[in-house]
């Protein structure tokens, strides 16, 4: 079985759900570290991965930028990435 990579868009898509629902929940982040956030987060997932190792992997590396973003920010607010679903292109947060 061949793998399949992620694609661009979808990588794009995951990333800013994950960066919203963060800092609607998180509260308001300046553009400056939201932005830095986001960067992060695109990276953490781009890795050229297939779709499995992505649902598989893919939570614990964005829930470790998360923290550093946290300790980065001098806050704490404790919303984890659960469950990345490349396929529908959804993220779940809790």
């Amino acid at each position: 079985m061949g793998m399949t990579s992620v694609n661009q868009a979808v990588i794009e898509a995951l990333s800013e759900q994950i960066v919203t629902a963060y800092c609607d929940a998180a509260g308001p982040a300046g553009a400056q570290a939201r932005d830095r956030l986001m960067g992060e987060i695109r990276h953490a997932i781009a890795e050229p991965v297939g779709t499995r190792t992505l649902a598989e992997h893919g939570p614990d590396r964005v829930n470790a930028v998360l923290a550093d973003w946290e300790a980065q920010e001098g806050r704490r607010f404790g919303l984890r990435l659960i469950e990345i679903d490349s396929g529908r292109t959804v993220v779940t947060m809790g």
